[in-house]
């Protein structure tokens, strides 16, 4: 099922409320458990990672993990 336009500005207006005037440190944890609840509700955690993927990818980043 895809987006409209007014969806996805709804989401990112959510987003921006989300982590506005939040310092940086907790604006990644509260991201990173946001992607978490997204992959569990949407059980679809390959496309999770294939997001993730592509976000880094246009910011120029690669995905080196880290945790054992």
């Amino acid at each position: 099922m895809s987006c409209t336009q007014q969806q996805l500005d709804d989401i990112f207006e959510s987003l921006v409320a989300l982590t506005e005037g939040v310092p940086a440190v907790e604006q990644g944890a509260l991201l990173a458990q946001l992607v978490l609840v997204l992959a569990a509700k949407l059980d679809d955690a390959p496309a999770i990672e294939a997001a993730i993927a592509e976000v880094a990818q246009r910011a120029g980043r690669t995905l080196a993990r880290t945790l054992p």
